[in-house]
């Protein structure tokens, strides 16, 4: 059985969507990312860092989101969301890595000040600074995107689950995704899914 440990507005979203995307059975632990629960002596024994989400499966135990569904995919997806061309696979790489070096620092920030932080003592510098950050990365990516359903081999794979999960902190805070109608487009079309819908829920 897999357990996952995390709650869905956290990091674990990523990873909820793709389990449900591949409809499998797993153990749900609804940890908090800003409580002490993650703090405990069992939880730090699997996870050190008392980060979230956290995959245990059989032996296995796997921390970082985006290690954990690039297991799921490889793993279980039975050709489903992993390319099976070298040439698609570089590109689950490098639109993966691109959502996390560019993309999901600002998106945290965003969504953090703007929906868990009351609005007296948010801080507007930082979010007009995360705003700006991501005009760049966002119009790149608005470009790969024209005349394209998907990042990958014209296909839904695990890249798609990966970007549009990071930009849906984004999407929660009330971003304005207008002036990138390929991505918005896009966007729509991935986190509305039956799979992301029941995700969302978990």
């Amino acid at each position: 059985m897999i357990t996952l440990y995390g709650i869905g507005w956290s990091r674990a979203n990523y990873v909820l969507f793709t389990l449900e995307e591949l409809g499998l059975e797993f153990k749900h632990i609804k940890l908090h990312p800003f409580e002490d629960e993650k703090n405990s002596p069992e939880y730090l024994n699997l996870n050190p860092m008392g980060q979230l989400p956290t995959l245990v499966d059989g032996d296995l135990v796997l921390t970082e989101s985006m290690a954990i569904n690039f297991y799921l995919a490889r793993k279980y997806g039975d050709g489903k969301l992993w390319p099976d061309q070298l040439e698609d696979e570089a590109q689950v790489y490098k639109w993966t890595f691109f959502a996390i070096t560019e993309l999901e620092k600002p998106c945290v920030d965003i969504v953090i000040q703007k929906n868990f932080v009351d609005e007296k003592d948010r801080n507007f510098d930082l979010i007009k600074r995360s705003e700006k950050s991501l005009i760049k990365p966002l119009g790149v990516l608005d470009s790969a995107l024209a005349g394209k359903d998907y990042l990958a081999a014209n296909q839904f794979s695990i890249v798609d689950i990966n970007v549009a999960s990071v930009l849906s902190y984004a999407l929660s805070a009330e971003f304005d995704f207008s002036p990138y109608q390929n991505l918005q487009r896009y966007l729509n079309n991935i986190l509305s899914r039956p799979a992301r819908k029941r995700a969302e829920a978990a």
